[in-house]
């Protein structure tokens, strides 16, 4: 009778998560006006072991031998993380035309816009790594459609726009939330049920097609830049993209979720703080801090490992970057 019960219970929650439209419904479209929409798709409750063990850290440093392995601490202790309820995703990352359509309805002018805190973007050009200070979301001097993602908006800029479609979605279903996605969310929906470093598994040269990275196209155009005074280290591929590709350009994971490896590193809504141990449930992050969490290596993460699915940064949260952007979330209610 039990199972019976749980059973119910989880088709009423899925049947809330849908409107109504059951398992056949995988995806949700919103309309932002003016021709202006997004798509999320539903992601399954479930469980996995998110983080690195000590052997997956070291057959990383053996792949990579130039790169410490302090880089990586952030990523342990790897342990068993179980989401309870589904929760519909955004099928790509925030674009362009979907946060102009925010920022023009609301009047709103990001923290890049306004001049505060901190803000970067490089610009690339014979060899060499320029570092614009006047670059934001309308200007990242770089080439940008209203299809591509979004770039050089802070923390406080992506929780603005999802404010603002909490307000604009008259439809949503009762008791759900739009958000940025926790960071168990965001990597459990990253693996889309994989336990290997990247979607495609773990040989880093075995992704083309799949997402735009820091390869082949880089570096011929930038053959001498270094991150972290370590020399750059390629995907050996060509995705045919320097900066960011239009949305959508690359193949979906099992989720049908496209870009969550490469293009652009995307905001999580927990503090930056160390894992704990010990199996979880529905996990929120550190409870303060100072940083925030930013997930996904992007068009410019300088090396393969950084695109793992298990790897994890802090930011600050007024801060902006040409390589990090937005992708929400739709919780169901408590």
């Amino acid at each position: 009778m039990r199972a019976v019960a749980l059973a119910r219970a989880a088709l009423a929650l899925l049947a809330a998560l849908t409107g109504g439209c059951g398992k056949e419904s995988k995806e949700r479209v919103v309309d932002l006006g003016g021709g202006v929409k997004m798509t999320f798709v539903l992601v399954p409750a479930g469980t996995f072991t998110m983080g690195s063990t000590d052997a997956e850290i070291k057959a990383v440093l053996a792949k990579w031998p130039e790169i410490k392995e302090e880089f990586f601490a952030d990523e342990k202790p790897a342990h068993k993380t179980t989401l309870s309820k589904a929760f519909w995703m955004g099928k790509h990352e925030v674009t362009v035309g979907q946060f102009r359509k925010f920022v023009d309805a609301a009047g709103y002018k990001t923290d890049a816009e306004k001049g505060t805190g901190y803000k970067v973007q490089f610009v690339f050009a014979d060899g060499e790594a320029d570092l614009v200070k006047d670059a934001s979301w309308r200007n990242p001097y770089c080439k940008q459609t209203d299809e591509h993602p979004v770039v050089l908006v802070s923390w406080n800029d992506a929780r603005a726009f999802v404010n603002w479609l909490n307000a604009t979605d008259k439809a949503k279903p009762a008791g759900s939330t739009y958000r940025l996605p926790t960071e168990a969310e965001w990597e459990y929906a990253c693996r889309g049920g994989t336990t290997t470093w990247y979607q495609w598994g773990d040989d880093a040269d075995k992704g083309k097609g799949w997402c735009n990275a820091t390869d082949l196209t880089a570096k011929k155009t930038l053959p001498g830049v270094s991150v972290d005074n370590l020399p750059m280290s390629w995907f050996k591929w060509d995705d045919g993209f320097l900066y960011t590709a239009p949305v959508g350009s690359f193949k979906a994971n099992a989720f049908g979720l496209h870009d969550m490896h490469g293009n652009v590193s995307e905001w999580c809504e927990d503090w930056y703080g160390p894992y704990k141990e010990g199996d979880q449930a529905d996990p929120g992050g550190a409870a303060s801090g100072k940083s925030r969490v930013v997930r996904d290596g992007s068009w410019i993460a300088g090396r393969p490992p950084n695109l793992r699915s298990a790897a994890r940064s802090p930011f600050l949260p007024y801060c902006r970057d040409g390589s990090v952007g937005v992708r929400v979330v739709l919780a169901p209610g408590p």
